[in-house]
């Protein structure tokens, strides 16, 4: 069969057959020769071994040399950590032992030159304090660093040249005696201003770090905090003062910035992608490369960051990774990039238990690796280059008609059936395939031209074979007719009426193809059309609208080329509805159609008809304006019971669009038109026949060529001389074919 189609249907001897069959095969070389191929993928293979076990060897040396460096950065971390802090507990310790041998001096600040000095020496300090247990009595100093712009109790520019603050907490037996005085001194010692504050009532001896130091009657760390002098994170210790006997006078105790612990991790040589931190127990962030992320605030409050909320995501990830299983070292992927993550902790003997973390990316320190890589891999390549152009020339010669051909079967899966494929290939399996695929080509060219193209552009893309049967689905169904068929075809030849006619079918296709609707069936010269299968359209009913119109502006324009032929024109009344139908492949399994078959499509089709009574051209049903929606105009035309059903169907003129292309757009005087003709016939339909009447000749003196107000006049005048009975609902029944 196949060759009898392809010779047009004529019979063909077997014998000249089977050599037509031979020659097309010897066109071109087996399919064997690409085994030739093999020997590409052997020698990349083996290069690929090799390269692949040189690199492993070498990048766990490279890694396990990051993995000793990223220790010894903790190790030199928590180290400077600890020289850091351990002058402070000095100071602290001899601070409060200085206080313990003159308490009175100490009270009336005798020791305020001491505690500068330790500030001027110790830049970890944030501030140094004494607090006396009788009367919670608060001494404390701070300094001020250069270009300061916040500062004190009112967060206000401190004065020009001071770089101390020296502050002075009374806390009185009553409210009004409580006093918060803050004294600023320049570098010499010169008194340069004060501020008063009392509207934060300030007691040391609630603090949890003067309740420690009390408890424990030794030197304290305390937790995480920020200050609010400088919104800083850092820490505070804290020494008790002891007296006579052991008795507790009060405490020593120093506020530590953790930044330049920070300034310390962010010179630290961990790659151009690799950061160190330290973070306390809940993983919130003790000095981190970037101090503006340490801290965040939230209106009036500050909180400490956590690591694990910071944007950077090998970060997060690392985090992630230790909670669920805690591990020294966490290797972890983040953005497509491998990172190893190293968790030190703090010595037991440190007072807190914090952890120092150093996130590294693993190519930073492999990256190098790479090169010699690529020279490994151009070494093995120049070893077997003769071999490989040869290959390399097969290769492309095999496969270049196989990848245009899959671009040409991507056309086919696209429905692009305009031109055969035009191949030649020297295989022989390939030129087969190229046959084939060019046979399917026009076999789906003219099945597109009985079938809807969507339907067969499914059926491709999916491989589902064509089945009776169908689906309940709401479309939009069309019918069009050419008023005065008849007559003009008596007075046209045969020939000449059917290019007439197509020339018309064509045009009004063309309407419904660009609103995505689908041509059902030509019936003579009337076209049965639908929106909303094979393909679901939301707004199958606004497109069957503005496909209507398009065919009417459409047609009035080749009316107009017509008439100045002296050719007949014709008027294409058109009808629309939606409606539940059953859309699919109805007939036999030798001859089948898809179509859509129910109520909805006899009314679509008597809504065309309906044209016929009222001089209308586009008549719709009340269920394709709700479906529209307010982007058509229409005018309510009557309510109908057309022939074959007993209900009333409401069924409008649309007139034009609210919106969308400038030709179909309405117009101010067929705004007016349609607002009047509203008014006439809801004045029919509650009975008002009087003012219905009145109405309708208002709409006949403004547009004398509408022929529906003079049918509405007759019956209402028939209605007031004898009217109808109580129960009418304004149904009108009409024998429309």
């Amino acid at each position: 069969m196949a060759e009898n189609a392809a010779a047009g249907g004529r019979e063909i001897a077997p014998g000249v057959a089977k050599e037509r069959r031979r020659r097309r095969r010897g066109r071109g070389f087996s399919l064997h020769v690409n085994i030739l191929t093999a020997f590409t993928v052997l020698l990349v293979a083996t290069i690929a071994i090799l390269v692949s076990l040189a690199y492993y060897k070498n990048s766990r040396s490279v890694l396990n040399l990051a993995q000793r460096l990223a220790d010894r950065a903790g190790a030199s971390g928590i180290n400077r950590t600890l020289s850091l802090l351990d002058p402070v507990g000095a100071d602290v310790e001899a601070t409060a032992a200085l206080a313990a041998l003159n308490v009175h001096e100490a009270r009336d600040g005798a020791l305020w030159p001491y505690l500068i000095a330790i500030l001027k020496t110790t830049p970890q300090f944030q501030s140094i304090y004494l607090a006396f247990q009788k009367d919670g009595l608060f001494l404390q100093a701070f300094p001020i660093p250069p270009g300061t712009k916040v500062f004190g109790a009112y967060h206000r520019a401190p004065p020009p040249g001071a770089r101390y603050a020296l502050r002075v907490v009374r806390q009185g037996k009553t409210r009004a005696d409580y006093s918060d005085v803050w004294t600023y001194i320049t570098a010499e010692g010169k008194v340069v201003g004060t501020e008063t504050s009392n509207w934060i009532h300030f007691d040391p001896r609630v603090r949890p770090w003067y309740k420690e130091a009390v408890e424990k009657r030794g030197l304290i760390w305390s937790g995480l905090l920020v200050f609010t002098s400088n919104k800083e994170p850092g820490i505070a210790t804290a020494y008790p003062i002891i007296g006579p006997h052991g008795k507790i006078i009060g405490a020593a105790a120093a506020s530590i910035a953790t930044i330049e612990l920070s300034h310390f991790l962010s010179h630290l040589d961990l790659g151009p992608h690799g950061v160190a931190m330290v973070v306390d127990e809940k993983d919130r962030l003790v000095a981190f490369p970037d101090p503006s992320q340490m801290v965040r605030r939230h209106g009036l409050h500050l909180s400490l960051v956590k690591a694990a909320s910071l944007k950077n995501p090998a970060i997060r990830a690392a985090f992630a990774a230790y909670r669920a299983h805690p591990q020294r070292l966490e290797r972890v992927v983040a953005q497509g990039h491998s990172y190893m993550a190293t968790f030190i902790p703090f010595p037991k003997t440190f007072a807190r238990p914090w952890k120092l973390v150093a996130v590294v990316r693993e190519n930073d320190f492999v990256g190098p690796l790479k090169k010699n890589n690529r020279e490994l891999v151009l070494l093995g390549i120049g070893l077997t280059l003769l071999g490989m152009i040869l290959v390399t020339f097969l290769a492309r010669w095999i496969t270049k008609p196989i990848t245009l051909l899959l671009v040409e079967i991507r056309k086919i899966q696209d429905f692009d059936l305009a031109n055969p494929i035009a191949l030649n290939a020297w295989i022989t399996e390939v030129n087969q395939l190229i046959d084939a695929l060019n046979m399917m080509k026009r076999a789906l060219r003219t099945f597109g031209m009985f079938v809807p193209r969507d339907l067969v552009r499914d059926l491709v893309a999916s491989g589902r074979p064509i089945e009776l049967g169908g689906q309940d689905r709401t479309l939009t169904v069309m019918f069009t007719d050419i008023a005065g068929f008849t007559g003009i075809s008596e007075r046209m030849e045969a020939g000449e009426l059917m290019v007439h006619v197509s020339r018309h079918l064509a045009a009004i296709s063309r309407c419904i193809g660009e609103e995505f609707g689908t041509v059902d069936k030509y019936i003579g010269d009337a076209v049965m059309a639908f929106w909303g299968a094979p393909v679901w359209r939301e707004d199958h009913a606004l497109r069957g609208c503005v496909a209507a119109l398009k065919a009417r502006h459409a047609q009035a324009e080749i009316n107009r080329e017509w008439a100045a032929a002296g050719l007949p024109t014709m008027f294409v009344r058109i009808g629309l509805h939606t409606a539940p139908v059953i859309v699919g492949n109805v007939g036999s399994e030798a001859r089948m159609s898809y179509t859509v078959i129910g109520d909805g499509v006899n009314v679509a089709s008597r809504l065309e008809g309906v044209n016929k009574v009222y001089g209308t051209q586009i008549c719709v049903s009340e269920a394709v304006v709700e479906a529209a929606g307010d982007a058509v105009l229409v005018r309510p035309l009557d309510r109908v019971a057309v022939k074959g059903r007993k209900t009333g169907e409401l069924v409008y003129e649309l007139v034009a669009l609210r919106r969308g292309p400038p030709e179909l757009l309405a117009t101010p005087d067929q705004l007016e038109h349609c607002t009047k003709t509203a008014a006439a016939f809801a004045a029919y339909g509650e009975r008002r026949w009087d003012e219905a009447v009145s109405l309708y000749g208002a709409v006949a003196e403004r547009w004398p060529d509408d022929p529906v107000p003079p049918i509405f006049i007759a019956r209402c005048q028939t209605y007031i001389a004898d009217p109808p009975p109580a129960d009418w609902s304004g149904v009108y029944e009409m024998k429309v074919k």
